[in-house]
């Protein structure tokens, strides 16, 4: 299954120029992901917003949020699933 995630934080909890804290938070995230399973399609991130996001595929909710446990205390996600667009409107257009 394939998810969006956005993760906000704000300028109070943000991890920026403390390298100790960025490198346990987010310089942790794609390895975390990576060794609970969860595939990492694509990662973004706009600074001035404090907003990450990253569209992952995985099949075990669980499994996310074990990948997701060093930014979990940061601040918050918003986790949605999603379909491919092109195949959704070969598969709505096939019928």
């Amino acid at each position: 299954m394939l998810l969006h995630i956005r993760h906000h934080h704000d300028e109070k909890t943000c991890p920026a120029g403390d390298k100790e804290r960025v490198g346990a938070s987010f310089g942790s995230l794609l390895p975390a992901l990576q060794t609970a399973g969860v595939t990492v399609v694509g990662a973004w991130v706009d600074p001035p917003s404090h907003d990450f996001f990253l569209v992952v595929e995985t099949d075990s909710y669980e499994d996310l949020l074990e990948g997701m446990a060093p930014i979990i205390p940061v601040g918050s996600a918003t986790i949605q699933p999603v379909v491919d667009m092109k195949a959704q409107m070969e598969r709505s257009t096939a019928n």
